[in-house]
């Protein structure tokens, strides 16, 4: 096998190498390694024939198929001419019968003895077999290594046959050859090892780009074992067609690459290798796609009597048997290569031919006949089978896979005009359900300004299309627009109005006032009145109770216990399961966590058996916040990024994962990171006023942290302008302690007061106990700042309790640390010291590090006798030494430019930056700022 990128491409079969080593070293032996073409067989024979062990021995080594001569014995006679010079000198010693080898091997007639007179034909053919055998043992220890046996000629065959019943003394022999065919090598001697190479498993690729390219990532990796089957010679050349670098490696790349041209030029000779009726069976294989029996690949290659095909197809290494008589192409890569070399009429009329048997069984796979039927160019069946695979879609639950099918047909500009409206319509339906992409919905509107479709059909698509953009692309006014003028074109269909009205109406969207968002719900209440329909009549109830809850309204809990509990229709179902995810969402901005969690287990039971792409997603966001806020960090940052991965990261399901990443990066103390991900969140949280006010609470956070009071002072006034306009005052509750302790750091104490009075009448008479915490500490932290510190600190301390009943530890913690300062200021020792204490054990439990080293450093401070860690000599205080390389390091220099600058080689600070890491109980130099060091003598 070549080489890609910096290495050579073998690495995963040592264990196969080291075996053939230890039988070749160990003559008389016999070795045969089979396999199927292309797994690397070649590669394995033509490392052994290298391998320094062997170095001491005579390597005979041909392949067969591929000799310069094509005559009897001719891989033998290439081995031979291969080592002339070895023969040569050892020739003085050849017996008399070697002679006979002047006529096959005519170079070396010169030293060979005289050709042998008055032997018939048969006599000499025995004697040329002696002869090769003399001459391969006769030249001291020796290897003969022969690739592709199954390929040489009768004769070699016969020879081989010859040493596998009396091997030489001095002479091993190590052949391969194809895994089926009726050439097998004979059974072997108890000295003989038989391997069989099969292809590379999804971890030995990765393994062998691991070796070529430094790391490479896991689903580059799994990318290219699904593109090439692990066929070795395939493999190889795919990666070196996309790229020589891990950075060029990505899965994208490796699965969109064009066919390389060796993979094109080794099918072709494939093909050209076998018979007609075996190239028809290949060429089936790679039209159906997919593994099929006998009776289909015969169906679509019109041909009757096939096993013999399959089975040379399958030598050829072009079919892979996957037994129970199915069959696959060789590996996706193979079956596109074939793909191309067929010719447009052929495949066309193959695609027919397998739709058509498709078409004819017992359970049609429609999608699949669809598929068929258009490569096939017969647009009606195609039509045909997408309407009815849309329909066993919907009707299974999967919307994603119904949205895709149909968005595929209406992409394409043979898709006939009386198809067009009913599929453009049922778009519209499904997409609402379904994580909507921006591409999905360009095409909506594009549908929208520029086919002509009735009216009926333009005001559905248009109220449907309004309800996606203000729930997953966060456009409310785009959103109420398309259904305004929805509304004009429905006419009398006021039950489609009022679900579209009813989008509206839930306070989080738009940045209206929460009376407007109830004015409309009350509109559509009025429109849906006389409508029988129980989904919507689900709908409207939802929204009803989900928009008090998002007030927190106490009277809300009572109609809680009014939802049906095992609702008779899907869609009453569906409505029910939004309720809770709703419900949680509203309870968890809230604080009221646990009960959070308990309405998302309600509303995942109800939606179990029924996939739901979009209430999955917006329950998975909402999880991601409880888990953030319950101090569940160990998993929380692995589990949004997730998330990221499965919704369209423009559109407004991708703000709350980012929105958890930020305050996750936050705790870490990671600021360029977590301001990156505040940012992002808050770009797609337009219809979204709590995730808006937590990302501007996140963005105050961080720069309050660096000392920027007056960006924090910025951007505090834009969150809590958008709360004032929204007039729910409940989603304040994040970031107005970052707020005011904002306004206070600028002097700003009077404004600071006014702004906590607005608060505390804004969520007056609100079940929100998360506010009522962020009112006391807020509370605390203007105490503190009129010097009265006791009282401040027993405001604070109560902060820190009302959190931690939520439970809310980080936050508790924040407080307990504040209060903690303010009992220290004020002389009560055995207070601060607790506070400290519970503050850094909450904070070391979370994994915030920074923070934990923080109060440790002031509970030492407060307490001088606390047992100190670190080494005996300086204790918990860094070195001198290891005090300056750190400032070093909180300036983002390299371990190589520190050490130019001290004089010390890297090895020894990175020794340094580790015991400073390990000392201040950090995890990395990544949170090592100079303001950790500030206070460090």
């Amino acid at each position: 096998m070549p080489t890609i990128g910096t290495a050579p491409v073998f690495v995963a079969r040592d264990a196969e190498l080291a075996e053939l080593v230890r039988v070749a070293s160990r003559p008389p032996s016999v070795a045969v390694v089979e396999g199927e073409p292309g797994v690397g067989r070649s590669r394995l024979l033509e490392e052994l024939a290298a391998h320094p062990v062997l170095a001491s021995r005579v390597v005979w080594a041909a392949r067969c198929g591929s000799f310069s001569r094509p005559c009897r014995l001719a891989p033998l006679v290439d081995a031979l001419l291969e080592k002339s010079a070895v023969a040569a000198a050892h020739a003085a010693g050849f017996s008399p019968v070697t002679g006979v080898l002047r006529r096959l091997i005519p170079e070396w007639s010169p030293w060979l003895p005289p050709f042998p007179e008055n032997a018939d034909a048969e006599t000499v053919r025995q004697q040329e077999f002696r002869a090769v055998r003399e001459v391969l043992t006769g030249c001291g220890p020796a290897v003969l290594v022969l690739d592709d046996v199954h390929c040489a000629d009768d004769d070699t065959w016969e020879f081989l046959r010859g040493l596998a019943a009396s091997p030489a003394a001095a002479l091993s022999v190590v052949v391969s050859a194809g895994t089926c065919g009726p050439r097998r090598f004979p059974p072997l001697r108890e000295t003989a090892a038989q391997l069989s190479l099969a292809a590379f498993t999804a971890v030995q690729v990765r393994t062998l780009l691991d070796a070529s390219f430094g790391r490479c990532a896991p689903d580059s990796a799994e990318a290219a074992h699904r593109r090439t089957s692990g066929i070795a010679v395939d493999l190889t050349a795919l990666v070196q067609s996309v790229g020589d670098t891990a950075e060029a490696l990505s899965a994208d790349r490796l699965a969109s690459a064009t066919v390389p041209p060796i993979v094109r030029s080794r099918v072709s000779g494939l093909m050209a290798a076998i018979g007609p009726a075996a190239r028809d069976v290949v060429r089936a294989a790679a039209v159906l796609g997919s593994s099929a029996g006998e009776p289909d690949l015969g169906a679509v290659a019109a041909s009757a009597g096939i096993d013999g095909a399959i089975t040379e197809a399958v030598e050829a290494g072009l079919l892979r048997d996957l037994g129970r008589g199915r069959y696959v192409s060789g590996s996706p890569l193979i079956a596109e290569a074939v793909y191309a070399l067929l010719p447009g009429p052929q495949r066309c009329a193959m695609h027919g031919r397998a739709a058509a048997r498709l078409a004819a069984s017992t359970d049609p796979f429609a999608s699949l006949i669809a598929r068929h039927a258009r490569l096939a160019g017969d647009i009606a069946a195609w039509t045909q089978w997408t309407g009815v695979a849309v329909d066993n879609a919907i009707e299974d639950g999967r919307t994603e896979e119904a949205s895709r099918l149909l968005e595929a047909a209406l992409r394409d500009t043979d898709l006939p005009r009386t198809a067009r409206e009913s599929f453009a319509v049922r778009l519209g339906r499904e997409l609402p359900r379904s994580i909507a992409h921006a591409g999905t919905v360009r095409l909506l509107r594009e549908i929208l300004r520029e086919w002509p479709l009735s009216k009926a059909a333009r005001g559905e698509i248009r109220v449907h299309l309004g309800q996606v953009l203000i729930n997953q692309v966060g456009k409310v006014e785009a959103g109420r627009l398309e259904i305004e003028l929805g509304a004009a074109d429905l006419g009398r269909r006021q039950a489609l109005l009022a679900r579209g009205l009813v989008t509206l109406a839930l306070p989080h969207i738009g940045t209206v006032p929460v009376e407007e968002n109830f004015r409309w719900l009350d509109e559509a209440e009025q429109v849906s009145k006389g409508e029988h329909d129980a989904g919507l009549l689900a709908a409207i109830t939802a929204n009803r109770l989900s928009a008090r809850m998002q007030i927190a309204d106490p009277e809300a809990w009572h109609e809680i216990a009014d939802l049906p509990r095992a609702p008779e229709s899907a869609e009453v179902c569906r409505q029910v399961a939004r309720t809770y995810i709703n419900l949680a969402d509203a309870v968890a901005w809230n604080g009221h966590y646990p009960v959070a969690r308990a309405y998302l287990s309600t509303a995942r039971r109800l939606i179990r058996d029924d996939h739901q792409p979009y209430l999955d997603a917006l329950a998975d966001g909402t999880e991601l916040r409880l888990d953030l806020a319950m101090g569940e960090w160990a998993s929380v940052a692995e589990k949004a990024r997730a998330m990221l991965t499965r919704v369209d990261k423009d559109g407004s399901l991708a703000a709350e994962p980012l929105l958890v990443l930020g305050w996750y990066e936050y705790g870490q103390h990671r600021p360029t990171a977590a301001l990156r991900s505040f940012d992002a969140a808050f770009a797609l949280s337009a219809g979204s006023v709590p995730v808006q006010a937590s990302a501007y609470a996140g963005r105050v956070a961080v720069h309050q942290a660096g000392k920027d009071l007056q960006a924090a002072r910025r951007l505090a006034e834009f969150g809590l302008e958008t709360v004032r306009r929204k007039n729910n005052w409940v989603w304040a509750a994040e970031l107005m302690p970052f707020a005011v302790r904002t306004m206070l750091g600028l002097g700003q104490h009077v404004e600071a007061r006014e702004l906590l009075a607005e608060f505390r009448q804004g969520i007056d008479g609100k079940d929100a106990p998360v506010a009522n915490a962020s009112a006391l500490l807020c509370r605390g932290m203007l105490t503190q700042a009129r010097g009265e510190t006791l009282a401040a600190g027993e405001l604070l301390l109560g902060a820190a309790q009302a959190y931690s009943a939520l439970p809310l530890p980080y936050f508790a913690a924040y407080a307990g640390e504040l209060a903690a300062g303010c009992f220290s200021e004020a002389g009560v020792r055995e207070r601060a010291v607790a506070s400290f204490t519970t503050a850094e054990t909450t904070y070391a439990g979370l994994g915030a590090a920074v923070d934990a080293l923080r109060c440790r450093r002031s509970l030492r401070r407060c307490d001088p006798e606390m047992p100190r860690r670190g080494r005996k000599g300086y204790g918990e205080a860094l070195s001198p030494r290891e005090l300056e390389v750190a400032r070093l390091a909180a300036q983002n220099l390299t371990n190589r430019e520190i050490g130019e600058r001290l004089f010390l080689s890297p090895r020894t600070v990175e020794i340094h930056v580790g015991r400073a890491l390990r000392k201040l109980g950090l995890p990395s130099r990544t949170v090592l700022t100079a303001d950790l060091l500030s206070d460090i003598p």
